[in-house]
């Protein structure tokens, strides 16, 4: 059984005084029904599961109730027993449901008694026809594939790596070499597996079989290609189109997604509804430019240019030949896997929770990604995948730049922790594996953070 960090969100969830219907986004594949069902096992002696997709006559009946007793009712006939208080009610794949979700599910939540996840693939678009939750019904959560760590855990490593990983990370020490060098092969083999859970499961099931996880994934390709073609209608061409040209986008030397590969006269206003299609379903992470690296980025960004990543780089590395999953676990010193990281580089902030962006100016050069810290800095990040991994004119043109107020930057490659130096300011070179740790950076969690109490007594 696969640990995923989602349930511990959901343990948070659960806690709350009061709860809110928990809506569950992600992608095809990315374990959303297998944790909910294990969070159930484990933290609810009554549960009750509905497929709309598979059951059409139960999703039919439910949605004939008019009120919560009503509703209550008859998911004790589609359950077959009497449904008591503290039940967890869980409706899977809810974009079969259309429009009445939104009125069961206010059903429920008013009535009180019963805790509920709502949860189905390509949610996002799925649901496009569906009203808008009134505010304070819902609480949303999106899943990704599984991260470097949640991996980590799969293969047995124990805690105590993870430990001494974010020690060095926090000392910006090096780590012993010979450990280094087996969390170097243990992230090649994360970038040619993916996170999708099945995929990892084969690959643990196989004896770290490579063509096994492989195999999933190239399927999870094709099911995508499918849900296109099923639920994106008449511009499904399009939106096809684009999924199939992430990979060919992301091994030209300047990433940003070029509309004419869609089309001739394609712009992106024409275009603009299929990506978000593809980006709401979860399959593709776009990475925004912003034509300047000072905090807030949100004020630069421009939704007209951007990189598209593919969701789950095992995923990624399945739209290309064979030998190029070898040749990242055999670590091939011949071969440019610039895109494959900087793609599971993407993956890991996205998890982590970090909007995406990237930098360029002509003179200037180019960043591979900025990240907005919890104490309102801009922090760089370059990916580099060779030798030259010290080489890098626009992170040093950056740093040299003060009005953008930038302090440090992060270098990640292949080698160990090392430190240097650029324009008086540090950089910190550190291998990808140590990506894992830089949820750290973010460092908004406001709990335990308590406001001066104000008097109006005087007033």
């Amino acid at each position: 059984m696969l640990k995923r960090k989602m349930s511990e969100t959901l343990m948070k969830w659960k806690g709350a005084p009061k709860r809110k219907v928990l809506l569950l986004l992600g992608a095809r594949q990315t374990g959303k029904t297998f944790t909910v069902r294990r969070f159930a096992r484990e933290q609810y002696r009554s549960f009750i599961e509905v497929n709309f997709l598979d059951s059409e006559e139960d999703g039919a009946f439910l949605a004939g109730a008019q009120s919560a007793d009503e509703m209550v009712s008859r998911l004790s006939l589609v359950a077959g027993r009497a449904i008591e208080p503290g039940t967890l009610v869980f409706f899977d794949e809810v974009q079969a449901a259309g429009r009445e979700i939104v009125t069961l599910s206010k059903f429920l939540v008013d009535d009180g008694r019963f805790d509920l996840i709502l949860s189905g693939s390509l949610l996002g678009t799925a649901l496009s026809g569906v009203a808008s939750f009134p505010v304070g019904y819902a609480r949303i959560e999106r899943m990704y594939p599984l991260d470097f760590e949640e991996f980590c855990w799969a293969l047995g490593m124990p805690g105590s790596i993870m430990d001494e990983i974010r020690a060095h990370y926090a000392a910006k020490t090096p780590l012993e070499e010979s450990l280094h060098a087996r969390l170097t092969k243990v992230f090649r083999q994360y970038i040619a597996v993916g996170g999708m859970p099945e995929a990892v499961q084969r690959f643990l099931d196989g004896g770290r079989d490579l063509g096994a996880a492989r195999e999933v994934d190239a399927d999870i390709v094709e099911q995508y290609r499918y849900d296109i073609a099923k639920y994106s209608e008449w511009r499904k061409l399009q939106i096809r189109t684009i999924f199939d040209n992430i990979p060919a986008q992301l091994t030209k030397e300047n990433k940003r997604f070029l509309m004419m590969s869609v089309k001739k006269d394609a712009t992106f206003d024409r275009l603009k509804d299929d990506f978000a299609w593809l980006t709401d379903a979860g399959v593709a992470l776009p990475t925004y430019f912003v034509s300047e690296p000072k905090y807030p980025l949100l004020r630069t960004k421009v939704r007209e240019k951007f990189k598209l990543y593919s969701s789950d780089c095992g995923v990624l590395l399945a739209q290309y030949p064979q030998v190029a999953a070898i040749d990242v676990v055999s670590g091939d010193g011949d071969a440019n896997f610039g895109a494959v990281y900087e793609n599971v580089i993407a993956q890991e902030l996205a998890a982590a929770g970090f909007p995406l962006y990237y930098y360029f100016n002509s003179r200037k050069g180019e960043l591979d990604f900025l990240l907005e810290t919890g104490e309102g800095k801009i922090l760089p990040i370059e990916v580099k995948s060779g030798k030259a991994y010290k080489l890098h004119t626009a992170l040093n043109n950056l740093l040299a730049t003060k009005e953008y107020g930038v302090d440090f930057a992060y270098v990640l490659s292949e080698h160990n922790v090392s430190v240097g130096e650029r324009e008086g300011k540090p950089v910190y070179y550190l291998p990808l594996y140590m990506s894992l740790c830089l949820a750290s950076e973010k460092g908004d969690d406001l709990e335990g953070f308590r406001l001066e109490n104000v008097s109006f007594e005087d007033w």
